[in-house]
């Protein structure tokens, strides 16, 4: 029973916390910590949480990845009947939507392989923990203070792609929200609010499977025992994940994020204090 609860907390935490601009990663080192919640199938359960939410995101974005789908194959099409790269995959926004979402996976890979022992072994320090939201907390405030941003994604260039790819691979390290930091960058670069959210959204996909195959790939590799809690966790991080990516979206057309800086901000100084 004290599993199952604990299950449905960490679901709920992952499912808010994932989209919400605050980071899951912190979230989960912090109630890893506070409620000693170290089981066997601990590596496991967290690869499930993810699962979940990256189910919530391919369900809320739907429409939009058939499309990016529809461009890849439209540009894959158009390069078999030997036309340039230009006119196959930058020609139209599905098409071009697809070629920047490849292209800032690529730092994020290489950023993501390379660092990710290290980063994630951040976690269990909650001082490092503090540190990275105290960070969200500071690009939260910058994309409130960014006025203008008025471009699109047919205006969007590699390098913007490229460099909220870099940004994407750093929020790696627990503390630092992955929604918040590429959005605020993306706004930073002067990327339309709404425009910045859809696209760090789309980019987190590639990401985030690829994450899920090699923490799936080290799950297997360590053994792990299947509990009934962790479906409970798993069916809680999709729905509180689907909805929080609603209530992101909401809050970021009424331009209201200081919310979350000053949340990020008090709970850096808790997990700096604990």
């Amino acid at each position: 029973m004290v599993e199952a609860i604990q299950a449905i907390i960490l679901g709920l935490f992952q499912g808010l916390t994932e989209f919400l601009p605050v980071s899951s990663s912190g979230h989960l080192a912090i109630l890893h910590k506070v409620l000693c919640f170290e089981t066997e199938s601990n590596l496991f359960f967290d690869v499930i949480l993810h699962l979940g939410t990256l189910i919530a995101v391919v369900l809320f974005y739907r429409n939009s990845i058939i499309d990016i789908i529809k461009g890849g194959m439209f540009g894959i099409k158009s390069i078999l009947s030997k036309k340039g790269i230009k006119e196959s995959f930058f020609s139209s926004a599905d098409s071009k939507l697809f070629s920047l979402i490849i292209i800032g996976s690529i730092p994020t890979a290489i950023i993501g392989l390379t660092f990710k022992d290290f980063f994630e072994g951040l976690a269990d320090n909650l001082l490092y923990v503090g540190l990275a939201l105290l960070t969200t907390a500071v690009l939260l405030v910058l994309f409130e203070l960014k006025k203008k941003s008025f471009k699109k994604i047919n205006e969007m260039s590699a390098a913007d792609s490229i460099i909220i790819g870099i940004v994407q691979g750093i929020a790696i390290i627990p503390g630092i929200s992955r929604s918040g930091s590429t959005i605020s960058t993306a706004k930073l670069l002067g990327i339309d609010k709404e425009t910045a959210a859809q696209f760090s959204f789309l980019l987190s996909l590639p990401a985030i499977s690829g994450a899920f195959l090699l923490s799936m790939k080290d799950a297997i590799k360590e053994g792990f025992v299947y509990e009934h809690y962790i479906l409970l966790g798993f069916i809680t991080a999709v729905i509180t994940g689907y909805f929080s990516l609603k209530l992101l979206i909401w809050m970021i057309k009424k331009s209201n994020m200081y919310f979350f800086a000053i949340y990020c901000l008090i709970l850096a100084v808790f997990a700096m204090s604990y």
